[in-house]
Parts: C-alpha cells; sequence; structure tokens
C-alpha cells in the first residue's frame, strides 16, 4: 500500500524537494509588480507577472533596505532571490534578495494613467463639479453585484432607513464588468435621488473595472450624485475621483447616504427643551423683578398695583405655556407624520406585507412584457430570493 502523507508531511517533502533544487537558488526573474502591500514590520509583499503566469514574492526588512526605489504596482522590474515554499500555505514563493527597475513602468499602468491625465483635463475630477448627497433621500440605487458582500453589507446599514432601496444588478469583475456597471447606473436615471456604485475588496485586477472609460462616464453623466464604495479604505480607482463622494467601504457609503431620522427627531427635541428653558427663565425674571418692586415700594397705595401686577404675570405665564404646548404638539405631529411617510417607503415594509421584486441581470422587472418566454428572473421576498423560469406571459381573465 502506498504511503499516506499528511498535509504537513507532504508540504514539507515538497519544500524539501524545491530548495534542493540548486536552479531555483540565486536566480533573476522579470515581471511586473502587482499587489504591492507595505506590511507595518518592514516586509514587502507583491506579485511577480506576465502575460500568462504570476508568483508571489516576499522581501524582508533587512533586504528591503538596499533597494533604491519604492515598489509600486505597474513596474517592470528585475527581482534576485531564491524559490522557496511557504509550508503552512502550501504555496511556491520567491525569497526576494534584491530588485532594480527593469523597463520602467508596465503598460497597464501607463495607460491607467494617460486616461487620468485625460479625464482631469476634460475635468471630471474638479472639485467644482461634485454635488452633495441629499440629507433626506426618498430612493436609494445600488449597483453592484446581487450575489457580493457589498450588496448584504449595504442592505444592512439601510435595512431600517425609511427610505425605498432599488438595487441595479451589475457584473463588478470580468471583461464584460465596466459596460454592465454604466448600464446599470443609467437604469436609475430619474429613479433614484442617489446612487452608491461599488463592489468588495479583491486585486488589483478585479478592481480594474472601476477604473475604466466607460464606468468614469457614466458616473460623471449621472443626473443623480453617485457615491463610490470600491474595495477596501487603500482603494483608488477612477471611479472613486469622478464620483461626487468617495467611501472607504460599501457599508460607509450606506451610512453616508442612510436619511438620520434620529438626529431630525433630537434636533427637535433639543428645540422644544430650549424653548422650555428661554419660557422659564423669562417667566422667572419677571417674577424676580416683580419681587423687587414689592421690596421697593411700601404702603397701601402700591399694594393694589402689586396685586394687579401679579396676575398679569400670571394670566402671561398661562399664554407663554399654552403656546408651547401647542408649538410642540404641532412639531411633535409633524414628525409622527414624515416618520409615516418614510417608513412607508422602505422597500422592507411593502415586501414583509406579502409583494416581492422581480429582477434580471438587466435590472428590475416593471412589465410581464418585459420577460421573454422562457427566461430566467428572481423573485425577492422579505425573507429570501426564489429562482423562476418565465412561461410565458398569460392572457387576461374575462
Amino acid at each position: 500500500m502506498n504511503r499516506i502523507f499528511s498535509v504537513s508531511e507532504l508540504n514539507q517533502r515538497i519544500r524539501e524537494r524545491l530548495t534542493s533544487d540548486l536552479r531555483l537558488s540565486d536566480l533573476w526573474a522579470r515581471g511586473e509588480l502587482s499587489n504591492v502591500v507595505n506590511h507595518r514590520s518592514g516586509h514587502r509583499y507583491f506579485t511577480l507577472k506576465d502575460g500568462d503566469s504570476q508568483i508571489s514574492c516576499v522581501l524582508f526588512r533587512g533586504n528591503a533596505g538596499q533597494i533604491d526605489f519604492d515598489l509600486a504596482d505597474g513596474q517592470n522590474v528585475l527581482i534576485f532571490g531564491d524559490v522557496e515554499f511557504y509550508r503552512p500555505q502550501g504555496r511556491v514563493q520567491i525569497l526576494v534578495k534584491a530588485a532594480r527597475r527593469d523597463s520602467g513602468l508596465g503598460e497597464k499602468h501607463l495607460e491607467l494613467e494617460r486616461l487620468k491625465e485625460r479625464l482631469a483635463a476634460e475635468g471630471l475630477f474638479d472639485a467644482g463639479r461634485k454635488r452633495p448627497v441629499p440629507p433626506y433621500p426618498a430612493c436609494i440605487g445600488v449597483v453592484t453585484s446581487p450575489d457580493g458582500a457589498a450588496l448584504r453589507d449595504v442592505i444592512r446599514v439601510l435595512g431600517s432607513c425609511p427610505a425605498r432601496i432599488v438595487i441595479s444588478p451589475a457584473a463588478v469583475q470580468g471583461e464584460a464588468a465596466p459596460a454592465s456597471i454604466a448600464s446599470a447606473i443609467a437604469a436609475l436615471q430619474g429613479t433614484a435621488d442617489v446612487i452608491i456604485v461599488g463592489r468588495g475588496g479583491g486585486s488589483a485586477e478585479d478592481l480594474s473595472p472601476f477604473n475604466s472609460e466607460v464606468v468614469a462616464r457614466a458616473i460623471s453623466s449621472s443626473i443623480s450624485p453617485v457615491v463610490s464604495a470600491v474595495g477596501h479604505e487603500t482603494d483608488v480607482t477612477i471611479a472613486d475621483f469622478v464620483a461626487d463622494l468617495r467611501a472607504p467601504t460599501p457599508s460607509a457609503a450606506a451610512e453616508m447616504v442612510r436619511p438620520d431620522v434620529e438626529g431630525l427627531r433630537e434636533e427637535l427635541l433639543g428645540t422644544q427643551a430650549r424653548m422650555v428653558r428661554s419660557l422659564s427663565a423669562y417667566v422667572d425674571g419677571r417674577r424676580a423683578k416683580l419681587a423687587g418692586l414689592g421690596r421697593s415700594l411700601s404702603g397701601r397705595r402700591m399694594r393694589g398695583v402689586v396685586f394687579e401686577e401679579r396676575q398679569n404675570l400670571d394670566r402671561m405665564a398661562d399664554r407663554l405655556i399654552s403656546a408651547e404646548d401647542r408649538l410642540v404638539d404641532r412639531l411633535a405631529g409633524r414628525l409622527e407624520v414624515a416618520a409615516g411617510k418614510l417608513e412607508s417607503l422602505s422597500p422592507l415594509s411593502t415586501l414583509k406585507r406579502g409583494y416581492c421584486i422581480a429582477v434580471t441581470d438587466s435590472g428590475v422587472i416593471r412589465r410581464a412584457s418585459d420577460l421573454a418566454s422562457g427566461e430566467i428572473f428572481e423573485l425577492v421576498f422579505a425573507d429570501g430570493i426564489i429562482v423562476c423560469r418565465s412561461m410565458g406571459e398569460r392572457a387576461d381573465r374575462g
């Protein structure tokens, strides 16, 4: 019977075979840098790639100080080091001892820089064209993958807000992604008051659709303000430069556009408290003044005047308190009506009443004629999603 290896034993044997091959020691390798990470420990982690393949690399702090240039995505370099096998993760990598520039920046990086310069020259990055996010949007559009973690993060933050949420599905990775994202943005024009466009984290290649010209122009031509939420906080794309507002993460974007109902309620309560304090201070001041007059005046001749003024003061206090109560009741009523309207707009409330939303890859289905016979679509309920197939449009019942 052949020997059965544990994973650790197998990785150890692979490591021994690799490290014993002298041809894989003290070698030079040429390629383009990608996914460069400068760790707080001083070590550098990156990927070396060409048109067909890639390999992980690590440059430890002791050797990093001997390199006379900063590693950056898109650079073409020559690296010197040993091929190693990282046993805990079963990963082949190069332990870099030295590096030098090869022929400057990689072509993709140069293309990206040229696109940035062209769009900046057209004014697409200008701060003057940035629009503020509306404080109380009635409809929030979301452009992202319907299966990604970004959508779940956005829904989690927006789920309880009194605003209608419209999801415009888009592919966010691959060659078809730029056109898909642009189409999803266009589908929300005239519907959403603000649009979130983004996806979760990934490599530079994963985020490349958001560095495309077609997505940049779709964002710049949007009628509604656009919040870009691509990747993690350290990821920056052309979409971030063109958008009206950049969020470090999709959940942070949801926080930025979420109507601050609690803030409005607190503001009204604060106004009420200030009015009460002001009225109380005014009444106390008048009473103190009256008491002072009473002490400064004596004799029966003044008693009638003091008595009359006390009654006038009490009547004025009653009127002020009544006016205060009416104003507080009116503001509370307005707040209750506004909260009710906002709650009625929530898509979750609609779904919980038994309704559902039909969507395809092209967006929300509004008419039966939008579906072709046999077309796959999804029904979004309050508690989940059902994948369905169209059987064709039914005739109206008499």
